[in-house]
């Protein structure tokens, strides 16, 4: 979830309760700087004299989830919904953690119950489009596995994988900051969640061209401007990455936490890199640098 959404919880939160100013400012400072172990105390002792605020209720799940507590911020969203059943925002988070588990029956359960509490709600709308691409991914998949000459199957795989981006849900977890403010599902579709959304395609896009070895549509992703803190330019940075693209055995990379802010005018984008060939095992905290020009993204510099 990128800092910003949690923020902007973290604000609603607090705009509706007795808490100092004090308890705010260090809460939003823990999480800025991802320190959740020390902001799920606060949220616990916040807690401890208000058990009933669904608000902190709520960013205790969200935190539970970030430590990677998974089955308590299940029940924590559970218990939301069953004291706050109007409440979109818990069903769609309880969608969120149960697609990550792979339980996509109930993650559309959820996102259905969300969308009837608020026929509006825009990220559950979302959500579920994303899901059901997910599950027909799944059944394709399962198909050529069955089937491997089932030209059909290969066909639609391609271009779902073609149309949208495969890593949607995580970025989705937000609280929306008040049910009856809730904006309509095209007005939520504005200028920043476009490119976003093009963002996450091109970063998939880029993954792709390297664990296929590709590297002229890996290279294709880079700048003409290319330059990193190293000081290679374009050409050294073509010179230097060929080697570790083509001729490998097979190449396997996930990207997991993927987080997108605006710098400036560049767009960071940052997530953690699981790679493997052969017997190299690595995970690499990464961050591209990318510029948006003549409706084109290209990455301008390489962080790790």
């Amino acid at each position: 979830m990128s800092k910003r959404f949690l923020i902007a919880v973290l604000l609603f939160v607090f705009a509706f309760s007795h808490y100092s100013f004090a308890d705010i400012s260090k809460l939003n400072k823990l999480i800025e700087e991802k320190d959740y172990i020390e902001a799920k105390k606060i949220v616990q002792q916040l807690l401890d004299s208000d058990k009933e605020n669904p608000q902190l209720l709520f960013i205790d799940g969200v935190l539970l989830s970030e430590l990677g507590e998974i089955e308590n911020a299940i029940n924590v969203f559970v218990s939301l919904t069953k004291s706050h059943p109007t409440l979109p925002e818990p069903y769609n988070n309880l969608a969120v953690l149960y697609a990550q588990s792979g339980n996509f029956d109930l993650a559309r359960t959820a996102l259905e119950k969300s969308i009837k509490t608020h026929p509006s709600y825009a990220t559950a709308h979302v959500n579920l489009g994303d899901l059901y691409t997910r599950m027909a991914s799944e059944s394709y998949n399962q198909a050529l596995q069955i089937d491997k000459s089932n030209k059909n199957a290969k066909t639609k795989l391609s271009l779902i994988k073609k149309l949208f981006n495969f890593q949607p849900i995580d970025k989705n977890i937000v609280l929306a900051q008040d049910a009856k403010k809730t904006q309509s599902f095209n007005e939520v579709k504005n200028k920043e969640e476009d490119i976003n959304e093009k963002i996450f395609v091109m970063i998939d896009n880029w993954k792709n061209a390297w664990t296929s070895q590709n590297f002229d549509q890996y290279i294709g992703h880079y700048s003409d401007n290319f330059k990193n803190n190293k000081g290679m330019d374009i050409e050294k940075w073509k010179q230097f990455r060929k080697p570790r693209i083509v001729n490998k055995p097979s190449i396997n990379i996930k990207l997991n936490n993927i987080e997108i802010s605006k710098n400036n005018n560049l767009f960071s984008v940052s997530f953690i890199q699981i790679y493997q060939s052969g017997n190299i095992d690595s995970t690499t905290n990464k961050t591209l640098l990318i510029e948006l020009v003549d409706n084109q993204l290209k990455i301008v510099n390489e962080i790790s």
